[in-house]
């Protein structure tokens, strides 16, 4: 549909087909609405709750003009702000057989959709209906479909049916991470607050995490300084290198066991790398306690470390930009 890949299509791509759906009294009409509504005039909703799909009657095909939203069953619980964010789950219906094409009520968690400006943005008229729609409420959605790339088949139409399980208004967000003062270092290293390092024979590090919660700011610490150069962010490093999480101590990645020092342009790397090496001298041993922020985030994705982070890093060597 157009505008709905940002949103709701990256959902769709992976639904399972559903059932064990429920009955109850159906309701139609009167929620909010936006957009081409006419062509939802048909579709009701029976049934359902939080965690079982609805059944969702309607007459075939839908003939999808335009874009259109609207609360075909209302809720009964707090109303949806500007600025809220939603859980919901969905149905998806194709438009011209009624056939359920999947759902996301078989994935247990509901989904997150801030509902924002991007959403204004991206959705004008799913964000009108949202916004002083109830907890509870079922949304009808639909939409025309791109035109397929060259080559590729024509996605059907979907009708999208969601509810809203929940809406509440973000936390504020959290103060960005600075690199911690070398005053607040020394505090952290006199309260024994700071990973510490033994050298087995071939030289490579092992580590030591104290029990206590991490630094929320970037924590470097030199261990030794070198006598060369000083590194710069336009710099290309080669560095020996053990990474842990502080969570659970578990190295994610070594240089000492591949055999050899790793290249890295300093621009190209995690910030808690380019914003705690910039400024260190070749030969330096530095320790680096990374937030998730200015590491791989907070939430494991693609097989990346979560949370944060421990370096021990030797810079070996440096290229200079030209």
């Amino acid at each position: 549909m157009r505008k709905v890949p940002a949103i709701l299509l990256p959902l769709l791509l992976t639904l399972t087909a559903c059932g064990g759906m429920t009955t109850d009294d159906v309701m139609s009409g009167s929620g909010n609405a936006a957009g081409a509504t006419e062509i939802l005039d048909s579709v009701s909703v029976s049934g359902g709750s939080d965690e079982e799909p609805p059944t969702v009657d309607f007459d075939e095909p839908l003939d999808i003009t335009g874009i259109a939203a609207k609360a075909v069953v209302e809720g009964d619980g707090d109303e949806v702000e500007a600025g809220d964010t939603i859980e919901y789950q969905l149905i998806s219906l194709d438009a011209e057989s009624g056939e359920v094409l999947g759902d996301t009520y078989s994935r247990g968690a509901p989904q997150i959709l801030p509902v924002d400006d991007t959403l204004a943005e991206q959705d004008a008229e799913l964000y009108e209906v949202l916004v002083g729609s109830k907890v509870g409420a079922q949304v009808a959605y639909t939409g025309p479909t791109d035109a397929p790339a060259e080559g590729q088949p024509a996605a059907p139409e979907q009708l999208i049916v969601f509810r809203i399980i929940s809406a509440e208004e973000p936390p504020p967000p959290a103060p960005e991470p600075e690199i911690l003062s070398p005053e607040g270092v020394q505090e952290l290293d006199d309260d024994g607050q700071l990973p510490t390092f033994t050298f087995d024979d071939d030289g490579a590090p092992e580590i030591t995490i104290p029990d206590n919660e991490p630094s929320d700011d970037l924590v470097v610490k030199v261990l030794e300084e070198g006598d060369g150069e000083e590194v710069t962010e336009a710099d290309t490093i080669t560095a020996n290198y053990t990474g842990w999480r502080w969570e659970d101590g578990e190295s994610f990645d070594s240089s000492y066991e591949r055999g050899e020092p790793s290249e890295f342009p300093l621009s190209g790397v995690i910030e808690g790398w380019t914003k705690g090496l910039s400024g260190q001298k070749v030969g330096s041993q530095v320790l680096l306690v990374i937030p998730g922020a200015m590491g791989y985030g907070d939430t494991a994705q693609d097989g990346r470390p979560s949370g944060t982070l421990v370096f021990f890093v030797e810079i070996t060597g440096k290229t200079s930009a030209e």
